[in-house]
C-alpha cells in the first residue's frame, strides 16, 4: 500500500487530498483529514485515472508513505 498526496488542483479532486493506493488489490481509497480510509473504494474509472497519474511520475503526486527510495 503506497499512501499520495495530490500536488496541483485537478477538476473535481482538490489540491493536497490524499490516496491510499493498494498494489494487490488495485483499489484506491480517498483518505480522511485524520488520515483513516474512507469505507468503500473509489470508482473504477476515477482510480484508473490516479493510477495513471501516479505511473507518470513525480509531477502530479508525492509520495508519503512508505517513503520513497
Amino acid at each position: 500500500m503506497r499512501i499520495c498526496q495530490l500536488k496541483i488542483d485537478l477538476p473535481y479532486l482538490p489540491k493536497g487530498t490524499r490516496y491510499n493506493f493498494d498494489d494487490e488489490s488495485g483499489n484506491v481509497y480517498r483518505l480522511d483529514d485524520e488520515g483513516r480510509p474512507f469505507e468503500y473504494p473509489l470508482r473504477s474509472s476515477l482510480a484508473g485515472y490516479l493510477w495513471l497519474l501516479l505511473i507518470d511520475g513525480r509531477k502530479y503526486l508525492k509520495q508519503i508513505s512508505p517513503t520513497p527510495r
